[in-house]
């Protein structure tokens, strides 16, 4: 009969391996994203800002509605009186406590610099809210370069294993051929160095995979094994709509960065109110109650036990007259404040059309290198195979076939790397426009496959 002891130890195995196998399937771009929402520490301190930037709010609030203090006071005394000498020798001394307590309620009536106070908390509150949607987008970003800076570091790795693997095989062919006199022994030194060469390649690109897995983590807090591969098979299409001045349109009324600018010259505008306020007078409603306990007031008048209670109620008008000048300064400051604030929308809108302008117009860039990268592929694949041929026949040397070698590899990468830099540019040109959304990450994650050899597939290309 089995035992309990033995049921637990199987079954706490195959959790463990079943562990083990989840751990090791690549993630995908999602998976990775949601990794990031929640171990992110830049996103996690924008939100913590945005939170403390609301606080603004209710403070602001807080100096409009009613305020209720209150007071308590005790003290021992004691008091000697000198006596005259037809009355007797020596001191009266008496010794009392005093004690009271007073509540007063203070609701302003008349304040413009608390009003206008809280209505720029309520312009800096929008303003964070905005710059954490900011922070938000960029979190999209951030990830979506770390992943496929991943995928073009290992696709780069892949391409040099190949290069070195074909170089490989083209030194010992060459030396095979030294061996029966048909080379010089030249085009082995050739060989050798072409393939020294390839193996640099190949180890700085295994550092660059580790390198950029490690910049993810920094994202993700976690450290990610695989990744799911891109499928090469994902099209490749113009932005839509084709009109870069409609991206700038977009641009101007959606983008995050401007529309954050904007807040900050609302809340400069009520600073500058705030500050004017200081000019006008405050009037507050007053109502106090307060109880008293002096035992002392009975030694003139016994009648008296020392205890009262009062009741005030009135208004408070304060008009400020003059502060040595602090106010006219501060209405000055507020003043160039808004004009710094006003130049920032300016030049916040200034960058932002011509980023719209100017992605648009690299990511149709990269939808044509793409196109002839992928022809650089067939053309280079061609005069490799015609430049062996013409080794086998003697009309061309090891150096032409090396070099052959190396343009193809070249162009594969640069076939790789025209990808990612669409993806990417892509993405920041929709940033630009302040249409980005985790949408977008689901688009792409649509052609991301656990399938390590469908992701490195180099591309069929067809000219």
């Amino acid at each position: 009969m089995v035992s309990k002891r033995f049921l637990s130890l199987l079954s706490g195995t195959l959790l463990t391996c079943a562990m083990t196998v989840q751990a090791e399937q690549p993630m995908d771009l999602l998976e990775i994203y949601d990794l990031a929402l929640k171990n992110d520490a830049q996103l996690a301190a924008a939100r913590a800002s945005w939170k403390a930037s609301k606080e603004v709010v209710p403070q602001g609030r807080a100096a409009l509605l009613p305020n209720i203090s209150m007071s308590a006071n005790t003290a021992d005394n004691r008091s000697s009186q000198l006596v005259s000498e037809p009355l007797g020798t020596g001191d009266r001394t008496s010794n009392w406590n005093s004690h009271g307590w007073s509540a007063t309620l203070r609701q302003p009536l008349f304040n413009l610099e608390s009003w206008f106070n809280f209505e720029r908390a309520e312009a800096l509150s929008e303003q964070a809210r905005i710059q954490f949607s900011v922070e938000q987008q960029n979190l999209i970003m951030r990830v979506s370069e770390a992943y496929f800076n991943v995928l073009r570091a290992q696709d780069n790795l892949a391409t040099a294993k190949a290069e070195e693997k074909a170089v490989k095989r083209q030194l010992d062919q060459t030396r095979q051929r030294f061996e029966v006199g048909l080379i010089a022994e030249t085009d082995v030194y050739e060989a050798k160095a072409a393939y020294d060469a390839a193996r640099v390649t190949r180890i700085q690109g295994t550092n660059d995979v580790e390198v950029s897995l490690e910049n993810l983590r920094t994202i993700t807090n976690v450290g990610v094994p695989a990744i799911a591969q891109m499928d090469k098979r994902m099209p490749v299409n113009t932005p839509v709509p084709a009109i870069a001045e409609e991206w700038v349109k977009t641009a101007i009324s959606q983008n995050l960065t401007l529309d954050a600018a904007r807040k900050g010259v609302n809340a400069a505008e009520e600073q500058l109110r705030v500050s004017k306020s200081g000019h006008a007078p405050t009037l507050n409603a007053v109502a106090t109650y307060s109880h008293i306990n002096d035992p002392s007031a009975a030694f003139s008048n016994p009648a008296l036990n020392g205890k009262s209670n009062n009741t005030v109620y009135g208004l408070e008008l304060s008009m400020p007259i003059f502060s040595g000048g602090a106010t006219s300064s501060k209405v000055r400051e507020s003043g160039y404040r808004l004009e710094e604030s006003q130049q920032s929308v300016d030049l916040t809108l200034r960058q932002t059309t011509t980023n719209a302008r100017n992605l648009f117009r690299t990511v149709n860039t990269d939808v044509d290198r793409i196109e002839a990268r992928c022809q650089g592929i067939v053309s280079a694949r061609s005069a490799l195979k015609a430049t062996e041929s013409g080794y086998e026949v003697g009309t061309r040397n090891i150096v032409d076939v090396l070099n052959a070698q190396q343009v193809l590899y070249s162009a594969q990468r640069d076939y790789f790397n025209a990808r990612y830099d669409f993806i990417i540019n892509t993405l920041k040109l929709k940033q630009t426009a302040g249409t980005l959304s985790p949408e977008d990450l689901q688009a792409l994650n649509e052609w991301m496959t656990g399938n390590p050899e469908e992701g490195m597939t180099v591309p069929v290309c067809t000219g």
